[in-house]
Formats: C-alpha cells, sequence, structure tokens
C-alpha cells in the first residue's frame, strides 16, 4: 500500500489525465483540436496559478481562504483606477493592495496566533465587503479597450494565461525547491517547533507565504478583469474550492511539509478537463460544482490514507 500511495503520489494526477483525455476524445471529436486543447488549457491556469501560491501556504501548515475576495479588490481598484492612472499603475496599486491583504492574513496568524480558517475566511469576508462599498454594489465597467491585451491577446498563437502560468510556475518551482527559503517552508509546515528551535524566523516565512498567494490571485484579478473589461467586486465565487481541490489534488499534503508544485500545475489542466467535459454533456453549473467537491473530496482522502499509511510505515521503521 505504502508503494501503492508514493506511486500514485508522482503520477496519480497524470493518469487522471490521460484517462479524461481519452473520454473527451471519445465524446468530442473537437477535443483533438489544438485549439481547443489551448482553451481546456486555458481555463486551468486561472486555478493553477492562484495554487501556486496556495501550495506554498499549505506546505507550510495553512492554507488561505480569502483567495477570491483578492481577485474582486484586484478587479475594483483596476476598474477604478484606470481612468485617472493608466494601467501601470492601477495595475501596481491594485496589486499591492492585495499583497498588503496577504501581510495582514500572515501577521494575525503567526504573531497573534489566530488559526488561518478563521483569519482568512474573515479576510474574505472584509474584503468583499470593502470591494462592494468601493463600487456600491455595482460592477465598472473599464472604456479602455486596449486593457484587453494584457488577458485577452495570444504570444506566438498561445493564449497569454498560459504563458504567465508557465513563467509563474517556473518562478514558484524555483522558490520551494531550489532555494532555502523553500527548503523553511517545507521545515515550518513539517515541525513548526522543530524549525524554531532550528533557528528559522517561521513568522516572516509565513507572512511571505501569504503574501505570495495573494500576489498570485491578484495576478489571476488582473487578467480575468483585462478579459471581461470590467471591475467585478464580487469575482469568481466559489473559486475557492477549485484553488484547494487542484492543491490537493496535485499531490501537496495537506498535513504540510510536502507541496508538489508539477501536480498542482496538471491539476489544475485536469479540473479544467472535469468543466469542459460536463459541459459537452449539458451538465447544469450546480452539477459540476458538486463534480469538483467530489474531487475535493476524493483527493482530501487520498491524502488522509497517504499520511496514515506513511506515518504507519515509520513507525514500524520502513524506510519511505
Amino acid at each position: 500500500m505504502v508503494k501503492f500511495l508514493k506511486l500514485y503520489e508522482k503520477i496519480g494526477i497524470f493518469i487522471l489525465i490521460v484517462a479524461a483525455s481519452i473520454f473527451l476524445a471519445i465524446v468530442s471529436p473537437n477535443f483533438r483540436n489544438l485549439s481547443t486543447i489551448l482553451g481546456i488549457i486555458m481555463q486551468g491556469s486561472y486555478g493553477a496559478i492562484i495554487a501556486f501560491g496556495m501550495t506554498l501556504a499549505i506546505t507550510s501548515g495553512g492554507f488561505d481562504l480569502s483567495v477570491e475576495a483578492v481577485m474582486g479588490l484586484t478587479s475594483v481598484i483596476i476598474a477604478m483606477l484606470i481612468p485617472t492612472m493608466g494601467f501601470a499603475g492601477s495595475i501596481i496599486i491594485a496589486i499591492v493592495a492585495s499583497c498588503f491583504a496577504g501581510l495582514i492574513n500572515g501577521l494575525l496568524i503567526t504573531k497573534m496566533g489566530i488559526s488561518p480558517l478563521i483569519t482568512t475566511l474573515a479576510m474574505q469576508v472584509i474584503l468583499r465587503g470593502a470591494s462592494l462599498l468601493i463600487t456600491g454594489g455595482r460592477q465598472v465597467v473599464i472604456s479602455q479597450k486596449a486593457f484587453m491585451s494584457i488577458g485577452a491577446t495570444e504570444f506566438l498563437h498561445i493564449p497569454t494565461p498560459i504563458i504567465y502560468m508557465i513563467v509563474l510556475f517556473i518562478i514558484f518551482y524555483i522558490i520551494l525547491n531550489m532555494t532555502a527559503f523553500g527548503r523553511h517552508i517545507a521545515a515550518s509546515g513539517s515541525n513548526e517547533q522543530a524549525a524554531k528551535m532550528s533557528g528559522l524566523n517561521v513568522s516572516l516565512i509565513k507572512t511571505i507565504v501569504y503574501i505570495l498567494v495573494a500576489l498570485s490571485a491578484s495576478i489571476v484579478g488582473v487578467i480575468r478583469t483585462s478579459q471581461a473589461l470590467i471591475g467585478i467586486p464580487t469575482m469568481a465565487p466559489g473559486f475557492t474550492l477549485n484553488v484547494l481541490t487542484i492543491a490537493i489534488l496535485g499531490g501537496t499534503s495537506l498535513a504540510g511539509g510536502r507541496g508538489n508544485l508539477i501536480g498542482t500545475l496538471f491539476a489544475g489542466i485536469f479540473i479544467s478537463m472535469i468543466y469542459y467535459g460536463l459541459n459537452l454533456l449539458h451538465v447544469q453549473i450546480f452539477y459540476q460544482m458538486l463534480a469538483v467537491g467530489i474531487t475535493l473530496l476524493f483527493a482530501l482522502f487520498i491524502d488522509g490514507l497517504r499520511n496514515r499509511y506513511l506515518e504507519t510505515a515509520r513507525i514500524r521503521g520502513i524506510r519511505v
């Protein structure tokens, strides 16, 4: 069983993608078109980008439930400021404001000892309320159509969101797997007390992680706002469920200490394939959300099973 779970951790998501690809190729001949495949990957890129940050948060022993509100805050700030500050200025201010929210999350969790669940859930409500207050509860139309060039164009026939996803994947992969900071993130999530005793500044590490989560959510907020040309205070309701599903399904342990960004990348594509397949079958959005919820439960079941068997193996002295 231990060998099977270790193998699933490495290639499980790829097996799911192959199975989904075979199914989609059978039910939809259009699935074999490059444009369709790129469209699926593009739709999956939004969740994957935020899940890169979420993977770091879960690896550090926490998680962030405020990501969809961060997207909404980014969206309305950009829409409100573009007429006076232009594209660059409004994007910078929106991202800085979102990162500040991540900073507050990190400080409350590390300095005040408030649980990530309560802190980020409260931040979700605060940011959503602030976004609605700023806009008066309405959506803000962006008249500058050139703003669409950020998220609704192509580079070498590849949609720009996919390019952003690849670039951010490389950055986050280097951070987590090739730097001392990444090793410190894993150490903090694996055993926080041991990490503190070894001299690590766990509070600083986790605070930076929550800033990175907010940054990743803010980037997606910029992309989606560019595509819609509308500042949406209630952007992507329920998207946090997708992000958590992607991170956990990709092989990141909810117990902390072990993150899998490669799995996260492909899990984002797999979740997009689920939505595409259900749309082909004309399944209503409510059932699509149900399917994602079931997928999350499956990922949690596998993660819990893996942690239990690996812990048992360690107690018995079996090398894992």
